[in-house]
């Protein structure tokens, strides 16, 4: 390309620029105008390439000059100008141009000001809607922690949470291991909630709730028509939305092939581009992922990239079961009765012997499942009965005694054990209370009374 084809293609662009581009030489003679400036001062091209400055404002054209001012000062200047033919308001912006220390040209940028008003209204909604967009997001967030502080009487879990503290103040990438309903979101926004993002959005994302076919769409947004369904105006993907704040992808090793590769490629370069737009957008997200799956053994069976391993996996984090943290278990408890005690109204206790069984059991759905298991216990006042005694989790209901094992004894010593035996456990699940036993059992407290002396029964 020559210089003279250089310049026209400059010229070409310049005229596309949505304001007035003015240049003129060192004595004030206009050298050059873009089109919308002859338009916009109601004069022809020519007739402003044969004007100097001082002829706009002698002539009229304009009620003063940022250029002359310039000229008059060597310094840049801004202003407000008139245009006299239509009373037009413009704010113009005048720079000098130097060869060393000799002053070559002027270039003003002028706009109109009603223009600059409307874009500055435009970018104005837009922010307050991306501020409505994340304060609702916030809100979500908050609604959904209601009910989640950080309780536990566990020394390892302490020391998890402690230098939580910590490393939360970097932006490395932090990988949570753990089963399902152990905590892990309880310890993200944690994390979030500590570090240096903590008034900027933290958006929990569960990977194996989206459909495949969607995941692309949903983490990288998409443009408008990209697809049949597609929003009209386009949407924001979940790294768009959480730019410079946390994203918690929990299930990470639900993860499909193509997106293990796409998000690999996220975490290298920032970088995210919407399905169906070719623009690259830079987002500012820092990541916290968990799973309760194995994943180095997925990384062997080829079910997880081994590269996207290494790049969640900086700083690897474990929280041990529930059936691992007896005194979280005790912890736990008490403060979920408190929780659905004071939700439901109710005043619902528990007697040792199921304080023990919840020590003795496995819990399998941890925390979530402890929680559910009270709750019920406590909507139930504590009369477990209601509910089928084959729950999932085996309830917190006593089980029933058993009349088989020896059968060495008299069918009368035999139902004497029996009774024995069921009395007390309906006792305890009472919490001891005489009448509300009797009503369990469907005789008169008196009799009641009368068995617990033959059988010697008295509260522990």
């Amino acid at each position: 390309m020559n210089e003279q084809e250089t310049l026209d293609m400059l010229k070409k662009c310049l005229d596309q620029y949505y304001g007035n581009i003015l240049i003129s030489d060192a004595e004030g003679k206009i050298l050059y105008v873009n089109a919308t400036l002859p338009k916009m001062y109601n004069i022809t091209e020519e007739k402003a390439l044969s004007m100097s400055v001082y002829d706009l404002v002698s002539e009229e054209v304009l009620d003063r000059s940022a250029v002359v001012e310039v000229l008059r000062t060597g310094r840049e200047t801004m202003i407000k100008l008139g245009i006299n033919s239509s009373g037009t308001v413009i704010d113009c912006l005048a720079k000098p141009v130097y060869e060393g220390s000799k002053l070559k040209y002027v270039i003003a940028f002028s706009y109109d000001e009603m223009f600059m008003k409307e874009m500055e209204r435009e970018l104005r909604i837009e922010k307050e809607k991306r501020m409505e967009m994340k304060d609702t997001l916030l809100f979500i967030q908050q609604a959904n922690n209601r009910y989640r502080p950080i309780i536990t009487a566990d020394s390892q879990v302490k020391s998890i949470f402690e230098s939580m503290k910590y490393l939360a103040k970097t932006d490395s990438t932090i990988l949570i291991y753990g089963e399902s309903g152990s905590g892990k979101d309880v310890l993200a926004n944690y994390i979030h909630s500590n570090s240096c993002r903590a008034d900027e959005i933290f958006l929990p994302v569960n990977c194996s709730a989206i459909p495949s076919e969607l995941m692309e769409a949903e983490f990288f947004g998409y443009e408008k028509g990209s697809f049949t369904g597609a929003d009209k105006n386009g949407k924001k993907g979940i790294f768009e939305m959480g730019s410079g704040g946390t994203v918690f992808l929990d299930e990470i090793g639900d993860l499909p092939p193509l997106m293990q590769a796409k998000l690999l490629r996220f975490l290298d370069s920032g970088e995210i581009k919407r399905v169906g737009g070719t623009g690259i957008i830079y987002t500012d997200v820092r990541i916290i992922a968990a799973t309760n799956k194995d994943l180095v053994k997925m990384v062997r069976e080829g079910q997880f990239r081994e590269d996207l391993y290494y790049r969640l996996n900086i700083i690897p984090v474990y929280i041990p079961p529930l059936r691992e943290r007896p005194d979280d278990i005790t912890a736990l408890t008490e403060y979920f009765l408190k929780e659905y005690n004071q939700k439901y109204n109710h005043d619902v206790s528990l007697t040792p012997a199921l304080k023990q069984r919840l020590l003795q059991y496995r819990w399998p759905g941890n925390i979530r499942e402890l929680r559910n298991e009270i709750e019920r216990y406590v909507i139930t006042e504590g009369n477990t009965g209601l509910l089928p005694m084959n729950t999932p989790s085996g309830g917190l209901k006593e089980e029933a005694p058993s009349a088989a094992g020896s059968f060495d004894d008299d069918l009368r010593t035999a139902r004497d054990k029996f009774e024995k035996s069921y009395i007390t456990g309906v006792l305890d699940e009472c919490g001891w209370k005489i009448q509300k036993a009797a009503d369990r059992l469907g005789i008169h407290r008196s009799v009641l009374y009368t068995k617990m002396e033959k059988y010697g029964l008295h509260e522990k």
